[in-house]
């Protein structure tokens, strides 16, 4: 009958629900682009409401997490980069690292053995306890621990604080691109910021009487170029190197290390900002050092 016939063809009719859906099907994403980037919104989504920005909360992921004893080799990249394609693995792309703050990609030889170099560099940061210190501030925002000490380096008493130091200072200058780590000026003073065992900062200052000032000029096809003032200006110290570790940045801590110098460096004295030199300033160092001085022709030494 008509029924009969009608009732069968509905039970002979195949689903549409895996060529309708095709991406719950189980395909990789690399076929769904749209769906790729709604789950990277998403995912970006949720890391950022997870993180915490501040000091505290940073030290504390830090002291938590667990320690691995052992370094994963990894085989040395060779030749030209390579394109990564999201075949279901479940990480790929640029990665940011919790415990050294450094933002690489994944799968990259070359990068993640650069990651690797740079991630044993931050053991040098831990900083013992019993030293002989002298803290020039004590900062409760950081930690109960937080404080900023300061070791000069004419200071026999505290040679092992000196020395812990310049081992900092090694691995600030490899960052930083000097040609000569390590080493200290005449009669220079360090300051380092100091939470939980953990040095999240360093400044380096040296006496100094005079300094020039920084001008910036038009040069060929409106590229501006950084030029020094003929003229001398009078200054009570100079700032060779103020660095922060990259996953404790943007927090403060810079802004401290000077105010330190600022109020402690001279006994009695408060140094202005506009007596205070920076020696030759990278990008993000002259940018802080505007920030600081609120002008742009800040004090510069050589």
């Amino acid at each position: 009958s008509h029924y009969q016939c009608q009732t069968q063809c509905q039970s002979n009719q195949v689903p549409q629900t895996e060529t309708s859906n095709p991406a719950a099907n189980g395909y990789y994403p690399i076929f769904y682009p749209d769906r790729v980037k709604e789950l990277w919104r998403q995912e970006q989504q949720q890391t950022v409401a997870q993180q915490t920005n501040d000091v505290w909360h940073l030290l504390r992921q830090q002291n938590n997490r667990e320690k691995s004893d052992t370094v994963k080799q990894r085989s040395a990249g060779v030749g030209r980069n390579q394109y990564q394609i999201d075949a279901g693995q479940h990480v790929y792309g640029a990665v940011y690292c919790k415990e050294c703050g450094l933002t690489y990609s994944i799968h990259e030889p070359e990068e993640e053995l650069f990651h690797d170099k740079f991630h044993r560099s931050q053991a040098k940061l831990s900083f013992p306890s019993g030293l002989n210190e002298q803290i020039v501030v004590q900062v409760p925002e950081w930690d109960v621990t937080g404080r900023i000490i300061v070791v000069s380096q004419v200071d026999s008493s505290r040679q092992p604080v000196l020395k812990k130091a310049q081992s900092v200072l090694e691995m600030v200058d490899s960052e930083l691109g000097y040609a000569t780590r390590g080493e200290l000026p005449d009669g220079a003073c360090v300051y380092l910021a100091i939470a939980r065992s953990t040095v999240l900062g360093i400044c380096v200052v040296q006496p100094l009487q005079l300094a020039n000032r920084i001008i910036c000029l038009e040069g060929l096809h409106g590229v501006p170029i950084d030029c020094y003032s003929s003229e001398f200006y009078p200054a009570k110290c100079g700032i060779s190197r103020i660095w922060v570790a990259p996953k404790y940045r943007r927090k403060g801590i810079g802004r401290k290390l000077v105010a330190s110098v600022r109020y402690h460096y001279i006994f009695g004295y408060a140094i202005s900002v506009d007596e205070i030199a920076f020696g030759a300033p990278t990008e993000v160092g002259k940018l802080f050092a505007e920030t600081i001085c609120a002008r742009k022709d800040f004090l510069v030494f050589v």
